[in-house]
Formats: C-alpha cells, sequence, structure tokens
C-alpha cells in the first residue's frame, strides 16, 4: 500500500493538505527503491503513472501521461523543470530543504519525508511538506 501525503502552504500562510493512498509496485534493484503507482483523480492527474525512485539522500519522481513531469529532491540542491499538462507547459522551480528516507527491509517497509519550496511559473510560491508511506 501507498500511502502519500502533501501539505502545502502558500506565502500567505495559507495550507492544503492531499492524501492519496493507492496500490502500485514496489520493488529494489541494485540497491534502488522503485516506486509506481496510477495516480487518480483525487491528484488531479488521473491517467498518469508516477515512479518513485528512493535513494538513500534523493528521490527521483518521474510522471508521464496526461502530466508529465520530473523531479529530483536532494538536500540543498535546485532543481528546474518543466510539467506538461494537456493545456501546455508549466516552469517549476524546487529547492529541497529536507529528504529524510528510512527503509525497514525485515517489514518491507520505507517511510520518505521531503521539505521543498516550490516556484511555478510565479503563478504559485510556497512552500511543501511530502511524506511518502509503502508497505
Amino acid at each position: 500500500m501507498i500511502n502519500i501525503k502533501t501539505c502545502q502552504t502558500d506565502s500567505k500562510g495559507n495550507t492544503d493538505d492531499i492524501e492519496l493512498v493507492t496500490r502500485g509496485d514496489f520493488y529494489k534493484e541494485d540497491g534502488v527503491i522503485y516506486v509506481v503507482y496510477e495516480e487518480t483523480e483525487l491528484s488531479g492527474m488521473e491517467g498518469t503513472t508516477t515512479t518513485l525512485k528512493i535513494f538513500e539522500n534523493q528521490v527521483v519522481l518521474k510522471r508521464l501521461g496526461q502530466n508529465t513531469s520530473d523531479m529530483i529532491f536532494e538536500k540543498g540542491k535546485r532543481f528546474k523543470t518543466k510539467y506538461k499538462t494537456f493545456h501546455g507547459d508549466i516552469s517549476m522551480e524546487l529547492l529541497t530543504t529536507a529528504v529524510d528516507v528510512n527503509v525497514d527491509e525485515k517489514q518491507c517497509k520505507v517511510d520518505v519525508d521531503i521539505a521543498y519550496d516550490i516556484n511555478i511559473s510565479g503563478i504559485f510560491e510556497g512552500k511543501n511538506r511530502m511524506n511518502i508511506r509503502i508497505s
């Protein structure tokens, strides 16, 4: 089971919480944890497949389908990307402030906490916290 909670705080202090609980594939290859799942209507990205590559100090998120994007989360690193939607491309910039990956191989559980600043084409600026739990 995959549980993803995101708390987004805009520049005025308004918060928006989103939680997605879904099934997906979870495996480890060459020391990297892979998680693959289908987005739902709840996330607003129905028709999109998300793949997470979880390293010790880095998380790579790749979306393919109706919404396409690549995001790299690594503490202290800035990442610029394009978020492609059926409405057009949107520029996005991330600055990751924290990445904490905990793996319990005996119980086949993964817990990831990510904190990052986000700027979407000057339309939205804020701070996000994302927790990913896989069991």
